[in-house]
């Protein structure tokens, strides 16, 4: 009997638990929202859902079918969540739509979304080009902006704009003189403008004064008055220039008088005071630019390798210089070479190649050669050569001993400029694609750094691919996306820096390739971010490819900086040279130094053509991560000298 009675009940308790597990299979969802919210706002809903984990909340307009949804959030097993209410007043349900059967509703709550009104307190004009504060009152909505715009803009439409995330608020205000409205614009619905204010932006004046006429190559300051908006600055322009055309240049933020370097092309310029935002000329003054006269001499003949005296004169600017070259060669070659700036004469080595070579001086800015006279390289010390070879690895970033490679690349306002008809940052972007889809391999560990391509007038650095196994693709894809901003900085030392966190985590050396076309301008020392990378632990390798370099104490600068993180600078004076370039930065180079000297007289590239050299002792270097040294090693006339690195 007691058996019977419990078979009797087992159903009963089953009929039970199945009734339970039925109610909360079959539980519609329950929605909680406020009743009212204002236009554009944030407001809290809470639910009980169906454990679906693609059901979705939605705040939709009345009549809609329920396959058809505004902006809406997942019904996540947190059970609270936030919706934005729409930017137009009126009556809308928020609904909670099953993931199944077209998207049913099977909750739903009627809301009211009330209109919200914007004051705004501003003065009744603003100097074109200067800072308008303005205080306000508003629903402050995530997103909401204040904006200075044209008359009657569309509420699309809007000008200069800052967030209301503080109170007041600054804007810059347009350049161009006139009637404008300030507007307090809701973040949603097409940007509605809830509130206005009219306000005249008054032109302005300014004043440069500098001599008529200047020597071509040198410097020469101007005395001026204007507005110092944010980003001005005086420029040479050739005569009869666009205004977004401008030559050298200097900002008005240094103060008056301000400094500029001449132009080393004669002829007629105007000097003009540039508006920040819209390179507008507010004022102007004309300069004419004397072109310059040099001479050289020296012996009619000299011994191979053996160092001579050259005599000159001639204006002696900054970087200019005297060289000696084979003759015939372009404006940009040079061999031995020594600053004008250490006098007359100048001591020059002459190269080991025989034959006809040429005295120049040489402007430093633009490669102008002023003056040239003829010398023969006879026969001297016969050379012997040396080679330096070794195992390691195949490929560009295996060859370098790389463990991560990163690119920093130089976007900032230069970069617009031509070469050879191109602008230099599509040349850039071009061999930095050819580079990621040919010398590095996929998967090697790499990361993209880029400056100057974000905010004017900024030393903002931006790490534009996080340090990951390559995807060529991915990278040649960002790379594509990349343009340069005029009057955008250049914070190398910044760059190189963020290489310490960019890098954080990796194991084993590191290479870092910067890619750039001008100096330092936020007053960064790179060689110290350099040292500090090897402070924090890093085998680095720092190499510099510099492209269109045209002052040599630059190019010296970027040498110095190279040499302290183990690594080269490479110079690049045409357009079709770059990417070679670029992908020699990633194999290993040595230094050839005279015994007990500092000084390198020659360099090469393991496993590359034998390097030509005097007769003598010399000790070598290995650019690997570590740098090695070799030892020395004794070259004799007529025969190669051979290292190997292990």
């Amino acid at each position: 009997m007691i058996g019977h009675r419990e078979s009797r009940l087992r159903p009963s308790v089953s009929l039970f638990a199945w009734m339970l597990a039925a109610t909360a299979l079959f539980a519609q969802p329950g929605l909680q929202t406020p009743s009212e919210v204002s236009v554009g706002s944030e407001f809290d809903v809470t639910w009980t859902g169906t454990g679906n984990q693609r059901d979705f909340i939605s705040i939709d307009e009345q009549g809609w079918p329920d396959s058809k949804y505004g902006p809406y959030i997942y019904a996540r097993a947190e059970g609270a969540g936030k919706l934005r209410a729409p930017g137009t007043p009126g009556t809308f349900l928020v609904r909670y739509h099953s993931a199944e059967n077209g998207y049913a509703v099977l909750d739903q709550r009627e809301i009211t979304v009330v209109d919200a009104t914007a004051e705004l307190t501003i003065p009744s004009s603003v100097a074109a080009g200067d800072t308008l504060t303005i205080e306000w009152q508003g629903p402050a909505n995530r997103g909401d902006f204040i904006s200075i715009d044209q008359v009657g803009a569309e509420d699309r439409e809007y000008g200069t704009y800052a967030y209301t995330r503080s109170n007041p608020v600054e804007i810059r205000a347009p350049e161009d003189p006139g009637s404008y409205v300030v507007r307090y614009h809701l973040s949603t619905n097409g940007y509605r403008v809830i509130g206005s204010a009219p306000v005249d932006v008054t032109g302005v004046e300014a004043t440069v004064s500098a001599p008529a006429s200047v020597q071509a190559g040198g410097k020469v300051e101007v005395t001026w008055n204007g507005p110092d908006n944010q980003g001005d600055y005086l420029s040479i322009d050739p005569e009869g220039a666009p205004e977004r055309e401008y030559g050298p240049y200097a900002y008005t933020r240094h103060g008056s008088p301000a400094t500029i370097a001449v132009p080393d092309e004669p002829g007629s310029y105007v000097i003009r005071y540039h508006m920040g935002k819209s390179y507008k000329v507010i004022a102007e003054s004309p300069l004419e630019v004397k072109a310059n006269t040099a001479t050289i001499s020296g012996p009619a003949s000299v011994p191979a390798g053996s160092a001579f005296a050259v005599t000159w004169t001639g204006p002696a600017n900054d970087s200019d210089y005297v060289t000696i070259v084979p003759k015939g060669s372009g404006n940009r070659t040079y061999l031995s070479y020594a600053y004008t700036r250490a006098g007359s004469p100048a001591e020059l080595e002459a190269p080991l190649d025989l034959g006809a070579h040429e005295l120049r001086y040489v402007t430093g800015r633009s490669r102008q050669i002023l003056a040239a006279a003829d010398i023969e390289v006879g026969p001297g010390a016969v050379p012997g050569t040396l080679s330096v070879t070794g195992d390691l690895g195949s490929g560009g970033a295996a060859a370098a001993g790389a463990g991560a490679v990163e690119l920093i690349l130089d976007a900032s306002g230069s970069m617009l400029k031509r070469l050879d008809g191109t602008r230099r940052i599509e040349i850039a972007k071009r061999a930095l694609s050819d580079l990621v889809d040919g010398s590095l391999t996929a998967g090697t560990p790499f990361a993209l750094r880029v400056f100057g391509h974000k905010e004017v007038d900024s030393c903002r650095t931006d790490l534009e691919i996080p340090l990951a196994p390559l995807s060529v693709a991915q990278a040649k894809q960002k790379i594509e996306g990349i343009e340069a901003m005029n009057l955008a900085k250049t914070p190398i030392a910044a760059s190189l820096l963020a290489v310490k966190d960019d890098l954080a985590g990796v194991e084993g050396p590191v290479t870092v390739v910067l890619v750039t076309d001008g100096e330092e301008t936020c007053d960064g020392d790179s060689k110290e971010a350099i040292a500090e990378l090897e402070r924090a632990g890093f085998s680095v390798r720092v190499n510099i490819v510099g492209f269109a370099i045209d002052d040599m104490l630059l190019k010296e600068q970027f040498e110095d900086w190279a040499r302290a993180g183990g690594g080269r600078y490479l110079d690049v004076g045409e357009a079709d040279q770059l990417g070679a370039a670029i992908s020699r930065s990633l194999e290993v180079f040595y230094e050839v130094r005279g015994r007990g000297s500092d000084d390198v007289v020659a360099s090469g590239v393991v496993n590359g053509d034998p390097v030509s050299l005097l007769p003598g002792a010399y000790s070598v270097r290995v650019l690997t991560i570590p740098p090695r040294e070799l030892g020395e090693v004794t070259v004799e006339a007529r025969e190669t000298a051979s290292l190997a690195v292990e």
